[in-house]
């Protein structure tokens, strides 16, 4: 998957879409899926687990709710399909014509 570009696992999705607060290692190119402090906590650190897991209880559910909006409206099995299409029906059109 690294090679390929990056692509997160599908089960940082399914936490997000339940409005789970999640804390992830960074890496490139996870800030074009949630925005990070408002979607999504980093940590490289135990210490930096500690703090995202002692926030504020609204402050968790908000970037649990956040994220959730995200993937509702960006990340979902209908996106990823009409992406593909966008993708291959050019090529097909070439291929048939």
């Amino acid at each position: 998957m690294i090679r390929a570009g990056y692509a997160p696992s599908v089960r940082l999705f399914e936490a997000a879409a339940c409005g789970v607060p999640v804390i992830s290692d960074a890496w490139p190119g996870l800030e074009t899926f949630f925005e990070p402090d408002r979607e999504i906590l980093f940590a490289t650190s135990a210490d930096d687990v500690l703090r995202s897991l002692n926030l504020p209880e609204e402050r968790r559910r908000g970037i649990g709710s956040a994220a959730r909006e995200r993937v509702l409206a960006n990340h979902t099995a209908d996106h990823r399909a009409a992406e593909l299409e966008d993708a291959i029906l050019p090529l097909l059109r070439r291929v048939t014509a």
